[in-house]
């Protein structure tokens, strides 16, 4: 009977111990859940933020890539424009080389036909040399006669000038020049100085050229629509007409124009 109250007693304790781990490990499961639910709970929002960020920068890379897109675009679109203008470029060139050879053609048969029509004026009954003035320098009426046979000029003006610096001869150039008529004048380039009328001129679109000999071009000649010279040593400068002894002719002669003509396409052809 004591055997079997000492086993019923260690049976109730060894029963105790068993609930006591049961209700312990319970306990503990219960406290992991709590936990695992409140960590859950708590996490939640930060998930939901980074969900947020990461779609809105999916957006911006979206909006991104449009862009690169759109500038690629843009890029070989200007690119295939540059292209067309270079291949027009190069044809416009083309274009104006020819154009300018057409005009140098021209302006050769220009000249030769006012010689054909210089000759046929002579062969109408036009003496075949006259002299039509001498003027001499100081004040001798030199610049004043260049003057008004620039004036009268019709078709074309060329001239071989030593010096020019005479602003009221430039200013009478300029005003046959913007009437049409065809202007060419070589400079001596030893002579042009600030006070060269050459660069005006040029600014204003008349066609002129520095002389290349590498000594002087003396000349002093202007042949004015194929039949009327004027020669001399008159210089077209300040000194030429207040100071310089100088003289001046004025010579009506289609033979005579002709040679100096030839003089004049030799120099002009070899100037720059």
């Amino acid at each position: 009977m004591r055997k079997c109250k000492i086993e019923l007693a260690a049976y109730l304790r060894l029963k105790m111990r068993k609930e006591t781990i049961t209700i312990g490990l319970g306990g503990l499961l219960l406290g992991i859940c709590l936990g695992y639910v409140l960590l859950a709970g708590s996490a939640a929002p930060q998930v939901s933020s980074l969900q947020s960020q990461i779609t809105a920068l999916q957006s911006q890379l979206s909006v991104y890539a449009s862009n690169v897109s759109s500038l690629q675009s843009q890029k070989a679109a200007l690119e295939a424009q540059v292209s067309n203008l270079t291949g027009e470029k190069a044809s416009l060139q083309s274009q104006i080389s020819l154009l300018n050879n057409q005009i140098t053609q021209l302006n050769s048969k220009i000249a030769a036909l006012n010689a054909t029509i210089a000759e046929l004026r002579a062969a109408q009954g036009v003496p075949g040399v006259s002299i039509l003035g001498v003027y001499f320098s100081p004040k001798g009426g030199c610049a004043s006669t260049v003057i008004q046979w620039l004036g009268r000029a019709n078709s074309t003006v060329h001239v071989l000038i030593y010096s020019f610096t005479l602003d009221q001869i430039g200013d009478a150039i300029l005003a046959t020049y913007r009437r049409g008529v065809d202007v060419k004048i070589v400079f001596e380039k030893q002579q042009v100085t600030q006070y060269s009328e050459l660069f005006r001129l040029a600014a204003a679109g008349v066609h002129v050229r520095n002389d290349t000999n590498p000594g002087s071009m003396h000349h002093k000649v202007a042949i004015i629509d194929g039949y009327i010279v004027l020669i001399g040593s008159f210089n077209w400068s300040a000194a030429g007409e207040n100071d310089n002894n100088e003289n001046l002719l004025v010579i009506r002669s289609a033979d005579l124009a002709a040679t100096l003509e030839r003089e004049f396409q030799r120099i002009w052809t070899t100037g720059r």
